[in-house]
């Protein structure tokens, strides 16, 4: 005969950990840059939360929900924005170490100026063998527009970091998977693949980050991608020169995200701050969105306020969501 599965003694051993779950450490830090004296800048409140940290711990919680790396592993996602939040590499080590190394460190978003504070965060943590990570417009505009890596670049591998060019989208769950494994590639390059936007998971930040903004600011980018040619921007060589934009039913999703979160938490509303394009399809999926009675509750409610920016033309306007 078999054991009794719902015994009171078999509940006990499986509490006592007979059937263990590992914990996969994943920290997402996006780094801020350092002045002109050599200190790292950082406020108590920042104005608007990175929109890559909020699609990366979209993608993170994401695929912890959906268990890529097996029912017997959890996978716990911390997000750390630097310009509001002091990152503490000795602490991070700490918690991998009583994890057994287990996790990945990805340093998100990381603009030229950021790319040295990327470095003097992710040294610490590969000297104590922790899996490290850096994408952005540094890394993905350096492999787009140059004819050979750049000597930044180039010791960032030779320090054993990984380097994402491109967009996660699709391509994080097999980033996730190869860490876990011990196999993490140097360099994943998917600038000649970009993905679609459409039904992808939303970005979002949950309100203990959004205390740390003025005004309780989120932000996500309606699309991607631009039409134009202007020669000073690396948009048309990193994200294309094609627009992709989200659907209105996405955009419906992320603001009625926001606004359960405005009216469950706080009672300081929260302003969205979506990016688009002037005649992109984001654009006509914000209007979509805006119109008729589909955020009505929302709109009547006052607990959020939506600012629509457009990164080309200079029209700005600010209409209740």
């Amino acid at each position: 005969m078999g054991p009794n599965l719902r015994s009171p003694i078999f509940g006990v051993a499986r509490m006592l950990g007979c059937s263990k779950v590992r914990r996969f450490q994943l920290v997402l830090i996006k780094p801020s840059h350092y002045d002109d004296d050599g200190y790292v800048i950082q406020w108590l409140r920042s104005f608007i939360p990175s929109n890559t940290l909020a699609v990366m711990n979209a993608l993170a919680t994401d695929a912890a929900a959906r268990q890529v790396l097996g029912t017997d592993v959890n996978i716990d996602v911390t997000v750390i924005d630097e310009t509001n939040t002091r990152v503490k590499p000795k602490a991070i080590i700490a918690r991998f170490r009583k994890n057994g190394g287990f996790g990945l460190v990805g340093l998100v978003g990381v603009q030229s100026n950021q790319f040295p504070r990327a470095l003097d965060i992710a040294r610490p943590l590969r000297a104590a063998n922790i899996a490290v990570i850096v994408g952005g417009f540094h890394v993905s505009g350096c492999f787009a527009m140059l004819p050979d890596l750049p000597s930044d670049l180039q010791g960032a591998l030779e320090s054993g970091i990984s380097l994402f060019a491109g967009e996660a989208e699709d391509r994080f769950d097999n980033v996730i998977r190869d860490a876990a494994n011990g196999q993490l590639k140097p360099i994943y390059n998917y600038l000649n693949n970009l993905p679609q936007l459409t039904g992808m998971p939303i970005p979002y930040l949950a309100s203990g980050h959004l205390t740390r903004t003025f005004g309780r600011h989120t932000s996500f980018d309606a699309g991607r991608g631009c039409p134009y040619q202007c020669s000073f921007c690396t948009i048309i060589n990193v994200q294309g020169r094609k627009s992709r934009g989200r659907s209105a039913d996405d955009i419906e999703r992320i603001l009625r995200e926001n606004w359960r979160q405005a009216s469950t938490g706080s009672s300081s509303p929260t302003t969205i701050l979506p990016v688009t394009r002037i005649g992109s399809q984001s654009s006509i999926a914000l209007s979509n969105c805006g119109s008729g009675s589909r955020l009505a509750p929302i709109s009547r409610s006052r607990s959020i306020r939506c600012v629509i920016a457009s990164r080309i033309s200079s029209t700005r306007r600010s209409s209740p969501a």
